[in-house]
């Protein structure tokens, strides 16, 4: 996936409108798109929302963001924060503008997101085993030769 293709894929994510499936979501914003919902500002404990929501501040972001990757600049150091928990493209495209090696992810389903939105490195914080999954990710290698891909193997037995 190239970058622009990426940026296409972001900009679809905030014309999606939002309905059931958008966890936490105000039950009234059904049928805004993300972008609509975003541009109205809503306050996180008074506009509706469900918990479990996920919350940033921007200034703490982007301090720990730069924070980041001083550290790893100084230490010689690739890392792959976890995305699993926000699962949020721009925050995995932040954290990547930032110096991170890519993104550490735990479940297939979750690389299949990255990959939707143009993440070229992953690592997969589990072993792959489910024979449909690793079709997938074969094929997503035969595809694209800048994409990488790193899991666990617990055992020679586990693998094959």
């Amino acid at each position: 996936m190239t970058v622009d293709t990426a940026a296409e894929s972001l900009a679809r994510l905030v014309a999606e409108r939002v309905d059931h499936r958008f966890k936490g979501l105000p039950p009234d914003a059904d049928g805004l798109t993300v972008g609509e919902l975003a541009a109205q500002r809503r306050n996180l404990f008074t506009g509706g929302f469900a918990t479990p929501v996920l919350a940033l501040s921007a200034e703490r972001l982007e301090h720990n963001l730069k924070l980041m990757e001083t550290y790893a600049d100084r230490h010689g150091l690739a890392f792959a924060p976890h995305g699993k928990t926000s699962m949020a493209p721009q925050l995995f495209h932040r954290q990547i503008e930032h110096g991170a090696w890519g993104i550490t992810l735990a479940v297939p389903h979750q690389v299949r997101v990255a990959r939707a939105f143009g993440i070229r490195r992953v690592f997969l914080a589990n072993e792959l085993v489910d024979p449909a999954a690793l079709r997938w990710v074969s094929a997503q290698l035969d595809a694209d030769p800048d994409f990488r891909f790193v899991c666990y193997v617990d055992s020679l037995r586990g693998w094959s």
